[in-house]
């Protein structure tokens, strides 16, 4: 709350506490109104924030036997993010760190593995992202996934005068893509190669072809652009082959 530079946008802090503690708190706050100096806000004689920063450290890394953690600073993280993996919303989580913004502590949704899962469970309820997330996590389409594709997700083009179709799918689509067809989309960490090595196979064929009619037609520099990016698609053509042939039968 001390960071807080304006006083009038300072929240009032509200803490629950389970109902069997509450007897613990309260005896606390007689004792400090019978020891306490007249006024005063603080437990245990404490006399600074800065005093019972250390004394939180003190007590925890004794407890847990460390030297690098166990400032309040963690504490407060640990909360925060314990709270948003319990499902607390972005109103519940600024109320409880003293936020003026609800979109300040954004940061502990991004990181809480239950809630990316409830996201996703909520997202499981359209077979549009089902189909996408499954492309997404095996990488290589069935045949009947890539008709299941808009047309323009479908890749297909002519690299060198070579008609090509049917290699796979782009999970942006090809008009969103200012490379060129083919030779670009092997390597793409957008590309989803057809799952069917013979097809790779004919397409590594066509490509040797393209090269050895560079070398023939004396234009084989292998300091061209367009003789190295052949390069770079075979070997990103072979690495999709023998990824299809380590597959378990």
């Amino acid at each position: 709350m001390a960071k807080q530079k304006s006083e009038s946008r300072r929240r009032p802090l509200t803490r629950k506490v389970k109902r069997e503690w509450a007897p613990i708190f309260a005896s606390l706050y007689a004792k400090r109104q019978v020891e306490s100096a007249p006024g005063s806000a603080r437990f245990f004689a404490i006399e600074s924030a800065q005093d019972a920063g250390r004394r939180i450290a003190g007590a925890v890394r004794k407890l847990i036997g460390s030297s690098d953690h166990g400032t309040p600073t963690d504490l407060r993280h640990t909360a925060a993010q314990r709270l948003v993996d319990a499902g607390a919303s972005h109103e519940e989580l600024a109320e409880f760190l003293g936020h003026s913004h609800t979109q300040t502590g954004l940061v502990y949704y991004a990181t809480s593995a239950t809630h990316a899962e409830r996201v996703d469970r909520a997202l499981g309820a359209s077979d549009v992202y089902r189909r996408v997330a499954k492309l997404a996590h095996d990488r290589f389409i069935s045949p009947e996934e890539l008709t299941l594709l808009k047309g323009e997700q479908q890749i297909a083009g002519v690299p060198h005068g070579i008609p090509i179709a049917g290699i796979g799918g782009c999970t942006s689509g090809q008009p969103a893509c200012p490379y060129n067809p083919i030779t670009s989309c092997y390597g793409c960490r957008k590309f989803m190669p057809l799952h069917d090595k013979a097809m790779h196979e004919r397409v590594l064929a066509e490509m040797r072809e393209v090269v050895i009619f560079f070398d023939q037609s004396s234009r084989g520099d292998t300091r061209s652009p367009a003789y190295l990016q052949l390069q770079r698609t075979i070997a990103e053509i072979q690495a999709v082959i023998v990824e299809l042939e380590r597959e378990p039968r």
